[in-house]
């Protein structure tokens, strides 16, 4: 039941999100940047058919799997792929099942297994050195099932420390926050990988405070970096994304691709 519950509330949390903001204009804005129709792509993910975009900086770059944010659809990540495509970065961002386009429902099991089918696509279409990338929300998705990937690295941005304490951060009562799934443990997960992990955090994020960011990346056990970045609220490094927000995060891939070709 509990699980269930969790289900119709994420996919009813996103979508009254989507709906809020093409009611500001804000969906107007952050959508402002089509991708092209050779771009667009689906995904199979068990039975379900997922909704991808796909863009590319070259055969030689870096690539980075994305998984976004709950009120967040792929067209949301156009300027961002856009700016990426520009720093050298590929990037790959696909919707969860029941989100925008794609079938079926937003269970925890399956936006994870979303994820592994989006990541298994994206190591089909290069051979550069691959990242995965959580944003709010996704961040939780990234980190569960990292270790379960062949990724080079793992790029948490405005994300928790768990689930459950996500819902406490953002206002749930504390009784409503105790019946969310005891799932997503962002700082457990990170504590278990091997891999380098980048954690990106807005001081002024007002979701989720600094101080989850801190705790996350001191769970990565010396494998971990966290660099803040001042004045952007949470949804901010999308709505308006910036070299200064999106250019760190560039030159991490950068670097980290860099060892791993002289290396290997």
């Amino acid at each position: 039941m509990r699980d269930q519950l969790f289900t119709l509330s994420l996919a009813a949390i996103s979508r009254i999100l989507v709906f809020r903001d093409r009611r500001n204009g804000s969906y107007d804005r952050v959508c402002s940047v089509p991708c092209r129709d050779d771009e667009r792509l689906t995904i199979q993910s068990g039975g379900r058919i997922l909704d991808a975009i796909l863009v590319s900086a070259g055969d030689d770059a870096p690539a980075v799997l994305i998984c976004h944010g709950i009120g967040e659809i792929v067209e949301y990540w156009g300027p961002t792929q856009r700016l990426l495509q520009v720093l050298g970065i590929t990037s790959l961002v696909f919707d969860y099942s029941g989100y925008g386009r794609s079938t079926g429902l937003p269970t925890t099991a399956h936006c994870e297994e979303d994820a592994i089918a989006a990541c298994k696509e994206l190591t089909h279409r290069t051979s550069s050195p691959l990242f995965m990338l959580g944003f709010s929300l996704g961040t939780g998705i990234s980190a569960s099932v990292a270790a379960r990937l062949p990724i080079d690295g793992l790029i948490l941005c405005e994300g928790y420390t768990s689930l459950r304490e996500a819902a406490a951060s953002v206002g749930f009562a504390p009784w409503i926050a105790r019946e969310v799934p005891d799932t997503w443990q962002t700082e457990r997960c990170v504590s278990e990988l091997s891999i380098p992990v980048l954690v990106m955090h807005s001081d002024a994020d007002d979701l989720f405070p600094v101080s989850m960011a801190k705790r996350v990346a001191e769970a990565c056990k010396g494998h971990g970096e966290l660099m803040v970045i001042p004045g952007l609220s949470h949804n901010e490094p999308i709505f308006i994304p910036t070299k200064d927000y999106w250019g760190p995060v560039a030159d991490w891939m950068h670097k980290h691709a860099q060892s791993l070709r002289a290396t290997g």
